[in-house]
C-alpha cells in the first residue's frame, strides 16, 4: 500500500530536528528552549497522524483478506453447482469470486484458477444453451470466454459447433425446447389424471398437448383411449338406465296395499317460522308479565316498564332479538292533510290529544297476563290504539289519521310468489269454471305473461292509494311495496300463507292397468263309416245333414277316406264327407264366435268370415270285410292374455294446471267422394290382355277418393290440477286422463265387379276396383274426476271388469244320451273372455329439490300424527308407492 505523499516530510523534519540536537544546545540556549517548547507543543500531532496511518493500514489489510475469503466461498459454491451440472449457477459463482478477488500480484495465481473455473463452467453452459436453441447467448458467452482467455480450446470447439450445421440444427430454437417440456409435463399429467380415473381432467391435459403441438401421436392416441373408456362406460351407462326403466315398468304392476288409513284433523297445521308482523304479534302473545301495578302512570313510564320486562322475560335464543320495541306516534300538527284534504280534522286531533305519551293510567293491576292484553288496557284506559309493523308496536291516538300515510317495506318473498299469487286469477274473464274444457287450437296453451304485482294483490283484496305502489325484483326476489299500514299488514299476511311451508310442488302419477284372459276349452268327436262294395239286399247307416255345423272334407281327417269304391268319386279326393255321424255338431269357430268388432277388423275386405272346426288330436280308424269306421278327436284347450300397463305421470305446483301429452297425430279422411264410372260402357274385348277371360266389360273407374280430413291425436294425455291441503297433508286433485288407441279400419266400401268368362265360356266376375272407403275406429280410456288423496297414497279412481262366457253343448240324439259312449257323441265347448281395466292414481308432496316434504316412510307430520287415535297405526306409505312406482 503507498503511503501518503504529505506524511513523509512530516516524519523527515521530525527526524531532522532529533539528529541535530546538540547544535541547538551549544549554541544558544534561549533558542534551544524555544525550539523545545515548539518541538513539544507540535509532538501530539505527530503521534495522532502515525497511528491513524497505521488504523487505515490495517482495515485494509482485513478488507482484502475478507474479500479473499468470500472470493473462495464463491468458488466453492461454483465447484458444487458445476458437479450438479447447474451450469448456469457454477458460472454466476465463480463470476462473482473472480469479481470480489482484490487486485496485486499476490493473488495472481488465485485469479488464473478462477478464471479457469469461470471459462470451464461458461464452455458447459454455453454448450447447454447450443443444445436446447439458444444459439446467441451460447456464442455471446464462449466470446466473452476468449477475450479472457484466448487459448481456450473447448471454447473454440463449441464455437465451431454453432457453425456446424450437422453438430446444430439452425431451425432449433429455444421455444421448441420449452415446447417440448410442455409437451412432456402435460403428457405425464394427463397419463396421471387418466390413472385415478379423472377422464375429463386427462383428456384437458392431452388437448394442451394438441395445442403445442398439433401432430403430437401420444396425445391423440391417448384421446383415443379416454374416448374408448368413456364409450364402455356410456354402454354400460345405457345398459344401466335401460334396465332400471324397464324394472320400474315392472314394479309399475305392483298393486298398493292399502293400510289403515289416518285420522287427520283438518285444522291442525305444521308450526312454521313467523317473521314481521307475524313475528312481533307471537311475542305479544308469549311473553307473559308476572305483575302489573300502575299507579297515575304516563304512558311512557308504563312503555318503559313494558321494554324493560319483555326483554327480561322473552325466551327468544338470539339476545339481539330480545323484547320489543314501542313507538309513541304523535299527531300531525302541521294541519297538512294525509290523504282526502282531511286537514282540519288531523289538526283538530292533535290538539285535542297532544301527546299521547303524557296520558296518564289512573290505576291498572294484572297478574301473569300476556304482553298484548297489557298493552290493550293501557290503550283502552288512555282512548289510544297499537299498530304493528315490521319491527314495532306504534302507538297512536284512537282517532288519528295516520292510517292513511303511506310507508315502504320490503319483503323477502319466495321465488314462485308471483306463480302462487296468480294461480286461479288468470281465467277471470268470464270464461268456463272447467280447467279442461274448452278446447281450442292444439298449441294455443302457450306461456303468457303474467300480471305484475300490483295487479295480483289489487286482485287479492289490496287497495292501493294514490301515489302507493308494488314493485317485484325477480332477480333477488324481494317484494318493494309503498302503502299504507293496514295493507302493508295485509300483503304480509299474504306473502305469510304463500310462505308456509316453503316451496311445494305434487308429484302426481296415473296407472291404467288393463288384464284380459281369454280362455277357450272344447272337446268333440266325429265319425264317419264308409262302405265298402254294397251288395244286393245290404244296408248302410251313415251321418245326417250339416246343420249348424260345418262340412267336413277328407283332409280334416288324419288318414284320408279312400272313395275309390264309390263311384263318380276319384280315388284320393278331399271333397267334402257327407256320411259324418257328428256333422250337426260345431265345433272351433263355429261354436265360439269372437267380439263382433274385432270380427270387422279382421275382415278388411268384407267377405264372409272363414271359420274352421278345431283341429284333431287323436284318430282311430277300424278296417272291416264290408267298410271302415273312422273316429276323431277333436280337443281344444286355448289360453290368450293381454296385459297394458300405461303410467303418465307428472310434476305440477299447487293450484296450477299442468299438462303432459305423449301422442301420435293420426290423420284420417272423414268425407269420400262418390265413385265415377262412365256413362256408357263399351263390350267385346278381353281383360287380362292374356286371353284367358274375355268377353267383360272395358270401362274405367274411379274409386272413392278422400276429400276431407281430420286429426286425432293417439296416446296418452293427462291434465291435472293439484291443491296442497292447509294441513299439508291432503291433496285435491282434479286430473283429466286420456289413453287413446287405434284399433284399425273398418272398410265400408263395396268392390266395383264387372262380368266376364273365362277361356271356357264359364261367366264370372272380375274385380274392377276395390272401392275401399275406410273409417278408423279407436278406444278411449278416460277419467274425469275430482278427490282428495293423502300425500304419497294410492287410490283406485275407476275400473271397469268385464266377463264374456260362451258354452256349447251339442250331442247326437239318443246316441249322446247312452252311458260313458254317449260322451263320444258329444261336442262341448266353453269360452271365457275375461277382462280387468282399472285406474290407479298416486300423489305426493315434495319440495323444491324433489324431496318428499312429509318422511318417506308415508306416516303422518308431527301436527297431524297427534290427531291419530289410539291403536290406529300411522300409515305407511312404502307400501302405496309414496314415489309414484
Amino acid at each position: 500500500m503507498e503511503t501518503t505523499p504529505t506524511h513523509q516530510p512530516t516524519h523527515a523534519s521530525l527526524h531532522g530536528a532529533n539528529s541535530d540536537r546538540g547544535l541547538f544546545t551549544g549554541r544558544h540556549v534561549s533558542r534551544k528552549a524555544a525550539v523545545l517548547m515548539a518541538v513539544a507543543a507540535a509532538m501530539p500531532a505527530t503521534i495522532n497522524v502515525v497511528h491513524a496511518q497505521s488504523s487505515i493500514a490495517s482495515k485494509e489489510i482485513a478488507r482484502r483478506a475478507q474479500l479473499v475469503q468470500e472470493a473462495d466461498k464463491a468458488v466453492i459454491l461454483g465447484r458444487a453447482a458445476y458437479a450438479k451440472q447447474d451450469y448456469e449457477e457454477a458460472v454466476k459463482q465463480y463470476q462473482l469470486a473472480v469479481n470480489m478477488l482484490p487486485p496485486g500480484p499476490a493473488l495472481a495465481d488465485r485469479r488464473n484458477s478462477y478464471t479457469g473455473h469461470l471459462g470451464d463452467a461458461s464452455v458447459a453452459l454455453a454448450q447447454k444453451y447450443r443444445r436446447v436453441g439458444k444459439y446467441q447467448e451460447a456464442r455471446t458467452m464462449l466470446e466473452g470466454v476468449l477475450v479472457k482467455d484466448p487459448t481456450n480450446f473447448a471454447a473454440k470447439k463449441q464455437l465451431e459447433y454453432l457453425d456446424d450445421p450437422i453438430r446444430t440444427n439452425p431451425a432449433l430454437d429455444y421455444q421448441h425446447t420449452q415446447n417440448v417440456d410442455r409437451v412432456r409435463k402435460f403428457l405425464y399429467m394427463g397419463e396421471g389424471y387418466y390413472n385415478l380415473g379423472k377422464y375429463d381432467e386427462a383428456e384437458n391435459e392431452f388437448k394442451k398437448v394438441l395445442q403445442v403441438d398439433k401432430y403430437n401421436t401420444a396425445a391423440r392416441r391417448w384421446l383415443e383411449r379416454i374416448a374408448a373408456t368413456k364409450s364402455d362406460y356410456y354402454r354400460s351407462a345405457y345398459d344401466h338406465t335401460r334396465a332400471q326403466l324397464l324394472s320400474e315398468v315392472d314394479r309399475a304392476w305392483e298393486m298398493a296395499v292399502p293400510p289403515e288409513l289416518p285420522v287427520v284433523n283438518p285444522g291442525e297445521t305444521q308450526p312454521t317460522e313467523a317473521y314481521g308482523v307475524q313475528y312481533i304479534q307471537q311475542k305479544l302473545n308469549n311473553i307473559i308479565i308476572p305483575l302489573v301495578d300502575f299507579d297515575n302512570t304516563t304512558v311512557e313510564e308504563a312503555l318503559d316498564f313494558l321494554r324493560l320486562r319483555a326483554r327480561e322475560i322473552d325466551t327468544e335464543p338470539d339476545e339481539s332479538k330480545k323484547g320489543l320495541n314501542f313507538i309513541i306516534r304523535k299527531p300531525r300538527t302541521d294541519g297538512a292533510a294525509p290523504a282526502g284534504g282531511e286537514a282540519d280534522l288531523a289538526a283538530d286531533a292533535g290538539a285535542a290529544v297532544g301527546n299521547p305519551g303524557t296520558l296518564r293510567i289512573k290505576e291498572l293491576k294484572l297478574r301473569n297476563v300476556p304482553l298484548g292484553t297489557v298493552l290493550q288496557y293501557i290503550c283502552d284506559a288512555t282512548r289510544l290504539r297499537y299498530k304493528l309493523d315490521e319491527h314495532s308496536v306504534v302507538l297512536l291516538p284512537l282517532d288519528a289519521l295516520e292510517v292513511t300515510d303511506l310507508y315502504t317495506r320490503t319483503f323477502v318473498v319466495p321465488p314462485d310468489f308471483i306463480a302462487k299469487l296468480s294461480e286461479g286469477k288468470e281465467g277471470d274473464d268470464g270464461g268456463s269454471d272447467d280447467p279442461f274444457g274448452g278446447g281450442g287450437d292444439a298449441g294455443a296453451d302457450t306461456l303468457k305473461a303474467r300480471a305484475g304485482a300490483k295487479e295480483l294483490l289489487l286482485r287479492n283484496g289490496v287497495s292501493f292509494p294514490d301515489k302507493a305502489f308494488a314493485n317485484y325484483i325477480a332477480a333477488t326476489s324481494t317484494l318493494v311495496v309503498h302503502n299504507t299500514l293496514g295493507n302493508l299488514d295485509i300483503i304480509e299476511q299474504i306473502i305469510e300463507a304463500l310462505r308456509k311451508g316453503g316451496p311445494r310442488q305434487v308429484r302426481i302419477m296415473t296407472k291404467f292397468i288393463e288384464v284380459s284372459q281369454e280362455n277357450s276349452d272344447e272337446l268333440g268327436f266325429d265319425w264317419i263309416i264308409s262302405p265298402v262294395g254294397l251288395r244286393g239286399n245290404s244296408s248302410f247307416i251313415g251321418g245326417g245333414t250339416v246343420g249348424n255345423g260345418a262340412a267336413r272334407t277328407g283332409a280334416d281327417f288324419v288318414s284320408p277316406v279312400n272313395f275309390t269304391t264309390i263311384p263318380g268319386i276319384p280315388a284320393g279326393s278331399t271333397q267334402n264327407v257327407s256320411n259324418t255321424a257328428t256333422a250337426g255338431l260345431r265345433s272351433g269357430d263355429f261354436a265360439t264366435t269372437r267380439n263382433s268388432i274385432d270380427a270387422i277388423l279382421n275382415n278388411p275386405n268384407r267377405t264372409a268370415q272363414s271359420g274352421s272346426v278345431a283341429p284333431g288330436i287323436l284318430s282311430f280308424t277300424g278296417l272291416f270285410t264290408d267298410g271302415q269306421v273312422q273316429m276323431i278327436m277333436r280337443g281344444l284347450a286355448q289360453k290368450k292374455g293381454t296385459d297394458i300397463m300405461t303410467a303418465p305421470s307428472v310434476l305440477a305446483r299447487s293450484g296450477e294446471k299442468a299438462t303432459i301429452e305423449v301422442i301420435r297425430e293420426f290423420i284420417y279422411p272423414t268425407e269420400y267422394e262418390p265413385p265415377e264410372l262412365p256413362n256408357s260402357v263399351g263390350t267385346g274385348g278381353g281383360l287380362g290382355g292374356g286371353g284367358g277371360i274375355s268377353g267383360g266389360s272395358i270401362f274405367p273407374v274411379t274409386p272413392a277418393t278422400p276429400t276431407a280430413f281430420e286429426t286425432r291425436n293417439t296416446g296418452v294425455t293427462l291434465e291435472i290440477e293439484p291443491t296442497i291441503g292447509e294441513n299439508n297433508y291432503t291433496i285435491d286433485l282434479r286430473f283429466a286422463p286420456e289413453l287413446v288407441e287405434f284399433e284399425g279400419f273398418i272398410n265400408y266400401g263395396s268392390p266395383i265387379q264387372s262380368p266376364a268368362s273365362d277361356a271356357l265360356g264359364n261367366p264370372i266376375q272380375i274385380t274392377i276396383t276395390e272401392n275401399r272407403i275406410e273409417m278408423p275406429v279407436f278406444s278411449t280410456r278416460r277419467v274425469t274426476t275430482a278427490l282428495t288423496i293423502y300425500d304419497g297414497y294410492t287410490v283406485a279412481v275407476g275400473g271397469l271388469m268385464r266377463e264374456d262366457v260362451q258354452n256349447v253343448q251339442d250331442k247326437v240324439p239318443i246316441l249322446g244320451d247312452l252311458p260313458i259312449i254317449g260322451r263320444l257323441f258329444q261336442t262341448k265347448a266353453e269360452n271365457h273372455i275375461k277382462s280387468n281395466l282399472i285406474i290407479f292414481v298416486t300423489a305426493q308432496i315434495i319440495d323444491a329439490a324433489g324431496a318428499p316434504i312429509n318422511n318417506s316412510s308415508g306416516s303422518l307430520p308431527a301436527a297431524a300424527s297427534s290427531a291419530v287415535g289410539p291403536g290406529v297405526p300411522a300409515g305407511d306409505g312404502s307400501q302405496l308407492l309414496p314415489t309414484g312406482g
